[in-house]
């Protein structure tokens, strides 16, 4: 069996049992310790599993947060349509909260061609790839970083931000739906809070794919947020009840 197969075949394992000891999972697959812990390591880092002490346990959506890796690639092209209308809000001498979502990530290549940025970001890459501009001024936050999720977190991140007041603040979220917008990391939630405090205007950036999806923790309602940008047209009863209170653009 190929490791692709392998992995498949764990995965197939896990949705059924959602937990498994790495002695029962071994002796399922019917391959070493060695090409288990090979395949295991791969597919936590496409943010499918997580590994502990002795166990393997499958990654939900409704309360794991996938690696920033994983995110990325999800619905691409979608967050392509969202960036270039949030870049339609950017101009010369603003002063810019972006979180470190996959999905805010598209807006950096918008902020090239304009003039005296300053942006305040949790986002290790985004960070990264706007540290190659010379006409921002860039602020990255202290904080704890878990494994794989290109963010900085924790008391230490959300006091940095609060040091902070921004013309306007690109987030986005694990779901929404029409009661408000959702996150699944309390972590996460917090620092994009602090950044929709400090703002004058905040621009909630979803795909289609995080619609109608509840999670643990509330990040927002929608009277903190001015704008929901998107890249399909929301079902109407969303549109109704949600643009009494925002606007909503795609």
């Amino acid at each position: 069996m190929v490791s692709l197969e392998r992995m498949e075949r764990i995965l197939e394992i896990l949705k059924r049992r959602k937990i498994i000891s790495t002695i029962e999972l071994e002796a399922l697959m019917y391959c070493s310790t060695s090409t288990l812990r090979r395949d295991l390591i791969e597919l936590e880092k496409e943010g499918k599993i997580l590994r502990g002490h002795g166990e393997v346990r499958l990654l939900t959506a409704n309360n794991m947060e996938y690696i920033y890796s994983a995110r990325v690639r999800e619905e691409e092209k979608g967050k392509q349509h969202i960036a270039e209308i949030a870049s339609t809000f950017l101009t010369n001498n603003q002063s810019i909260f972006i979180d470190s979502s996959s999905t805010a990530a598209m807006i950096v290549p918008y902020l090239e061609k304009l003039k005296n940025l300053c942006i305040i970001t949790n986002g290790i890459e985004t960070a990264r790839k706007l540290n190659e501009f010379d006409n921002i001024t860039l602020f990255l936050s202290g904080g704890h970083i878990n494994y794989g999720t290109n963010s900085s977190l924790g008391d230490f991140a959300s006091e940095f931000i609060n040091n902070f007041h921004a013309d306007l603040a690109l987030i986005s979220c694990r779901g929404l739906d029409k009661y408000g917008a959702y996150e699944a990391n309390h972590k996460q939630a917090r620092i994009k809070q602090q950044m929709i405090k400090n703002s004058e205007k905040s621009l909630l950036l979803a795909d289609h794919s995080k619609f109608n999806t509840s999670h643990y923790f509330k990040l927002a309602h929608y009277n903190d947020i001015d704008c929901i940008i998107t890249d399909t047209p929301p079902i109407k009863t969303f549109q109704m009840e949600v643009e009494q209170i925002c606007e909503i653009l795609w």
